[in-house]
């Protein structure tokens, strides 16, 4: 299989293969029957949540040092152009953590969103089921 993250930094390349991990979990279907289940997955969800928030940090503090590197190496070039040139050569410089980050962040919510379904589905499925009894 293809490394599809292997002309990137090595770092942004192994934060990306750990995002894949969780992204692989997070599209696991569930069976929406037993609670059991739902609350093994919500905790689950809960501990890679933990994680993707741990991975976000990295991405942002690595993301910052590159960008202040790379401003203090190339202060002259920056001043002679104005303030939005200068922004865009540094966005262009950062486009791969800001790929990473962005993607951290857009799955980050879509935990939230998973997560706050589960709460409901454990607790509609423990009222139908107190309802039947």
């Amino acid at each position: 299989m293809e490394d599809i993250y292997a002309s990137q930094n090595p770092i942004i390349a192994s934060l990306h293969r750990e995002a894949d991990v969780i992204q692989a979990y997070i599209q696991q279907p569930l069976t929406l029957e037993d609670p059991a289940a739902l609350t093994v997955r919500l905790s689950h969800m809960d501990v890679y949540m933990a994680r993707l928030s741990d991975i976000m940090i990295r991405a942002k503090t690595m993301k910052e040092r590159e960008k202040n590197s790379y401003i203090v190496q190339n202060e002259a070039e920056l001043n002679k152009l104005t303030a939005t040139i200068s922004n865009r050569k540094i966005d262009a410089y950062l486009q791969e953590h800001t790929a990473l980050y962005n993607r951290l962040d857009a799955m980050y919510h879509t935990m939230e969103h998973l997560t706050r379904d589960l709460v409901t589905q454990i607790s509609y499925i423990k009222q139908q089921m107190q309802t039947h009894c």
